[in-house]
């Protein structure tokens, strides 16, 4: 599935309006990354080429997410990890960065994919396997359950109804009772449909969940400008606009001939006025209404 396609094509435009391209389907979505990921893979010089997320977005996501499974007290080292869609392997290099997982799957629906992570990850005396697997076929089967599995930006580039129900309903077969499934989600009140995603709203999510056994244990936003402003409700000249022209602008910033100093300063800035904005408004609203992406925790219900 698709994991590290954080900088999504179709969104939305810069000015904040969404795409009229005409929806792709699962097949199309498999179809582009089969493209993808080889095109990543061969002009990738080290792991660091191998990049598909922004910076600002991991500078505030990845701290958010480790603070999350602390508080959950999941079991990541010496636990069994899953990671659904690892594409370009961000979160295999999240994980193996930060824990010493027994075992860290990650599994993808593109053969290139899995080409891809076998070449920069793939280590005799590392704890990683790599499968072509989708988690939306009824055939799945991973040899057993998993304490942590990680989905991140993959079901909302579900668009079809069975087949996202099938997602669910495996991944509350591959989860252990005690154990964890962590997505990043919009969860806005009405739900969006875009060229590349289907963004499904709180009601319709949590319905599904339900549906497939799993409930909503825990909500945590982490951005505000980091990632498309999904959250917020409304038309696309309303408010959703203002935040793309600066989500734009940010990202415009990037394009300068900085060097490496004055690049990294500006990320920690953003990344520090994010995580600024988000505890100022975690005080006020609940978390599922903040603007944005976020991290959604999943349980057996």
């Amino acid at each position: 599935m698709v994991s590290d396609h954080t900088r999504n094509p179709g969104a939305g435009q810069a000015d904040g309006s969404i795409s009229h391209a005409v929806p792709m389907t699962q097949q199309d979505i498999r179809n582009h990354y089969e493209t993808q990921w080889k095109s990543t893979s061969d002009a990738a010089g080290d792991t660091s080429g191998l990049g598909y997320s922004n910076a600002i977005e991991d500078g505030v996501l990845y701290p958010a997410y480790e603070r999350l499974l602390d508080d959950l007290h999941a079991t990541v080292t010496d636990g069994r990890v899953l990671d659904v869609g690892s594409g370009s392997g961000r979160w295999i290099r999240f994980f193996l960065d930060r824990w010493k997982p027994a075992l860290l799957m990650g599994i993808d629906f593109t053969s290139e994919s899995i080409e891809l992570l076998r070449t920069w990850h793939g280590s005799s005396d590392s704890p990683v396997e790599f499968r072509q697997a989708d988690i939306t076929s009824t055939a799945l089967d991973l040899g057993g359950t998993f304490d942590l599995i990680n989905v991140a930006n993959v079901l909302f580039h579900i668009p079809e109804p069975d087949l996202f129900a099938q997602a669910l309903a495996n991944l509350a077969s591959l989860v252990d009772p005690r154990g964890f499934i962590v997505t990043t989600e919009y969860m806005p009140r009405v739900t969006r449909r875009t060229e590349w995603m289907m963004v499904r709203d709180r009601y319709a999510f949590e319905t599904a969940c339900a549906t497939a056994g799993l409930r909503i244990a825990m909500v945590r936003g982490f951005s505000f400008f980091a990632n498309d402003p999904f959250g917020i409700d409304g038309p696309d000249n309303g408010t959703r606009l203002s935040f793309c022209k600066v989500r734009s602008a940010i990202s415009n910033l990037f394009t300068l001939p900085l060097d490496d100093q004055s690049r990294k300063f500006f990320v920690e800035l953003f990344s520090e006025i994010e995580r600024a904005a988000v505890s100022y408004a975690r005080e006020r609203i609940a978390d599922v209404d903040l603007p944005g992406q976020k991290l959604v925790v999943l349980t057996k219900a």
